[in-house]
């Protein structure tokens, strides 16, 4: 009887049962998808509609994310307690005042979106230290981050003038890089296709 080497085996079925994980994880996807179409859900990934939500400013005025229709958004979900939030911050507000500070910068906005449960006592500091203007919201019961299926924090999700996420980014970013600057201002000016930010 002839012993069957398990290596030689795993190379002849290792391709084979990678494709078919392959197609089931992408046949799940499309399941999920059909789904929550059908359900009226939006799913919050690239290329789908961002889902609309309501949220409270420091000051106590609430917006919808679908008043901001017609700008690039960077929704960028976050908690003062996080320390690559705390990194992440100063980048963000640097993009954001290098964008708000020329003509296309009445079609950007950022809308930073806190999950602390303390909400006001927390961010207020948070806010004076790093020097913030874009505006923070509240979402000290997890709504906006239970319908944008956050997994932590940061999580940011880039969306077009259509409402239309264009990236999702996990963990914390250096907004102001030049080639990032650069890619928000083409999708600004841009209707169409942009390249992927990198």
């Amino acid at each position: 009887m002839n012993a069957v080497n398990p290596e030689a085996r795993w190379k002849r079925r290792g391709p084979i049962l990678a494709l078919a994980i392959a197609l089931a994880l992408g046949a799940g996807m499309l399941i999920v998808g059909k789904l929550a179409a059908r359900r009226g859900d939006v799913l919050p990934l690239p290329g789908h509609l961002a889902p609309d939500f309501k949220a409270t400013r420091i000051g106590g005025e609430t917006m919808r994310l679908s008043d901001l229709r017609g700008k690039v958004v960077v929704l960028n979900i976050w908690a003062t307690w996080c320390k690559p939030c705390e990194e992440e911050a100063p980048s963000l507000e640097r993009l954001y005042r290098r964008i708000k500070e020329t003509p296309l910068g009445p079609d950007f906005e950022v809308l930073a979106v806190s999950i602390d449960a303390r909400s006001r006592d927390a961010v207020l500091p948070f806010e004076k230290k790093f020097a913030l203007t874009f505006p923070i919201f509240f979402d000290p019961d997890g709504r906006v981050s239970r319908v944008y299926q956050t997994t932590g924090v940061p999580e940011t999700f880039v969306i077009d003038r259509e409402g239309v996420i264009r990236e999702k980014v996990v963990g914390p970013r250096e907004w102001d890089r030049p080639e990032m600057v650069q890619w928000f201002r083409d999708v600004i000016q841009k209707a169409g296709p942009v390249e992927k930010a990198s």
